[in-house]
């Protein structure tokens, strides 16, 4: 019976590396597409006057996609952390991996992690909002209806901006230990009594 429980252990230990690999693949590919699609949004709001407004698509889908980065990770360990306290007390010897990283925290990462990020989703967001902040606030529209339309559309933009900056930070705080209250993706371990 034990030799089929750790049979079954590692076939699942298998499927969650392979979904954590692909997750991970995932999260790249969002951020390759948010690159993407931000420069062709700006190269294409800059290079004719009039249609500066389309840069205030950059915010939403910014927000977007960086919640989809977010959420890739929040699945990464949640299932790296299962592997940890569940699949390990299955398997004789455990698995090194997962208990020597949860015991060894990389660095916090502010320079070649979180900055970088910052600047990919709500740095290029907040560049095309202050882009735009003249064409959404010069009284030059045709009427009170389009004035307000285009100032609420930029509002949104500037909350989207604080959604994606707020996530990111808990998943900044979080990987550092700094604040662990329940970050948005570390799920709380029970306490056995």
């Amino acid at each position: 019976m034990a030799e089929r429980e750790y049979e079954g252990a590692l076939a699942e230990y298998t499927t969650l590396r392979t979904e954590i690999d692909s997750r991970y693949k995932y999260q790249q590919q969002i951020l390759a597409l948010q690159l993407t699609l931000t420069s062709a949004i700006f190269a294409f709001g800059l290079s004719r006057p009039v249609p500066v407004g389309i840069l205030m698509i950059v915010p939403l889908s910014s927000y977007l996609l960086c919640g989809r980065y977010v959420g890739q990770r929040t699945a990464i360990r949640w299932a790296s952390r299962y592997i940890t306290e569940e699949l390990s007390k299955r398997v004789p010897g455990g698995f090194g991996w997962s208990l020597w990283a949860a015991e060894n925290h990389r660095p916090g990462r502010l320079l070649d992690w979180y900055l970088p990020l910052i600047i990919c989703f709500p740095g290029a967001s907040l560049l095309a909002l202050g882009w735009t902040a003249r064409f959404v606030f010069h009284s030059d529209h045709h009427s009170w209806w389009a004035t307000a339309g285009v100032v609420s559309v930029w509002i949104t933009g500037l909350l989207a901006v604080g959604t994606s900056s707020y996530l990111l930070s808990r998943v900044f705080v979080d990987r550092t230990g700094r604040g662990r209250t329940d970050g948005v993706d570390r799920p709380q371990a029970q306490e056995s009594s």
